[in-house]
């Protein structure tokens, strides 16, 4: 497997063999190696263009400030692919790498084949994107972390910032997706029990890279819903809002509502094409909090790639970072203390602080929400109306969960 190293170049992952000269690394001391995977080509390609780079951002700063244990720090990318292509690349991370930690993921259905993978092998993977609860419910495992918030989570944070909203009638599209099955029924029963009122009036499960929405356009206006709660992402989404705008579907739906719809893996390809008014989240938001950390972070990321922070890169620079605090902290790269040290860790990165359950591995962490709005600072829609939803309000209880570590 190549090393594959982020340049500044526009949409362009180039991969060589490279040899880092080190800081004084000891000959004898091999590298820590972690290996990642994203989607890196394909509808999901900008969520991989940025969880890659905020893993290498994260090994950068690590190596130059000594590495891990007195050991260079190497962190692989590779393309994710489908779930099949997925586990190969991981078993070769594992067997002929000899990676000792996973890190990303952005597909629900790759996740949870390499999760199987990482259990088998004993392998600590922390999951930075895919958003499946199962993830850390019933398939969680040992070795398996979350940091980022699951689809239960993002789901009823929806239904709690929709609660007051004058919107009763609600309809869904929904990705062909356990994630997407979990979110749209999360948010029903949620939104059921803080607004008894409320109806669906329909719901739509198109495939996934479905390329003509059209007729799931129409059908949703016939309906006339108040709202409508969408689970689609990346690129499936930005398709979505191109072919409904010229229908007139975001003038007739008062209430569009899509978690995860803030991702500038999303608001970057739209541009100004994407409308103004929808409720959208984010597993972080670059402009929230404005804490000095937070500032810091974002300034050394555009000066390290020339634009904003999306989500994943957050998280997998997070994780990078979080595994060097564990490493150090339990001294050794033994596999059984480093899960028990995170188990229950809390930490800090940019975004403030957040806790990894020890009974699920799942993060507890806030979830934002907002409306998009124009932005004369910035080349695509920004959030205003900001709403911050705790996640100790979202997380479900860990009997709930299913999980049993």
């Amino acid at each position: 497997m190549r090393r594959c190293i982020l340049r500044l170049f526009p949409w362009a992952l180039l991969c060589a063999e490279v040899f880092f000269p080190g800081f004084g690394w000891a000959q004898e001391s091999p590298s820590i190696k972690i290996g990642t995977l994203f989607q890196m080509a394909g509808s999901g390609a900008e969520y991989g263009r940025h969880g890659s780079q905020g893993a290498m951002m994260a090994e950068k700063e690590i190596n130059e400030r000594g590495g891990i244990l007195g050991r260079r720090l190497e962190v692989f990318v590779a393309h994710e692919g489908i779930p099949t292509v997925a586990v190969d690349k991981v078993l070769r991370y594992i067997l002929e790498e000899g990676v000792d930690f996973l890190v990303g993921v952005d597909s629900s259905s790759v996740a949870s084949a390499v999760s199987a993978v990482a259990k088998q092998h004993r392998k600590i993977i922390l999951f930075t994107h895919a958003r499946a609860d199962q993830l850390t419910g019933w398939a969680c495992h040992r070795y398996a972390f979350r940091i980022a918030p699951n689809a239960i989570m993002d789901a009823r944070a929806a239904a709690l910032v929709m609660k007051d909203r004058p919107a009763k009638r609600w309809y869904g599209i929904v990705a062909g997706s356990e994630y997407g099955r979990g979110a749209w029924e999360s948010f029903q029963a949620t939104l059921r029990k803080v607004r008894p009122d409320v109806e669906f009036v329909g719901e739509l499960w198109p495939r996934r890279f479905t390329a003509d929405y059209t007729s799931i356009i129409q059908a949703v206006m016939e309906a006339k819903p108040d709202g409508v709660l969408s689970t689609l992402w990346g690129q499936e989404l930005v398709t979505f809002v191109r072919q409904a705008l010229p229908l007139g579907f975001f003038e007739r739906v008062k209430f569009f509502v899509n978690p995860g719809g803030a991702s500038l893996g999303v608001l970057g390809p739209l541009g100004d094409e994407m409308p103004a008014g929808l409720w959208v989240s984010a597993g972080y938001w670059f402009a929230y909090p404005d804490s000095v950390e937070n500032r810091v972070f974002v300034k050394a990321y555009r000066v390290f790639y020339g634009e904003y922070p999306a989500d994943v890169a957050l998280a997998s620079y997070s994780a990078v970072h979080l595994l060097k605090r564990v490493i150090e902290e339990v001294g050794s790269l033994d596999t059984e203390r480093i899960v028990e040290r995170l188990e229950g860790i809390t930490y800090r990165d940019p975004e403030g602080v957040k806790t990894i359950r020890r009974e699920d591995h799942q993060v507890v962490k806030d979830v934002v929400w907002g409306r998009t709005t124009r932005s004369t600072r910035h080349p695509f829609r920004i959030l205003d109306d900001l709403v911050v939803i705790p996640g100790d309000e979202l997380v479900r209880s860990v009997e709930e969960t299913g999980c049993r570590t």
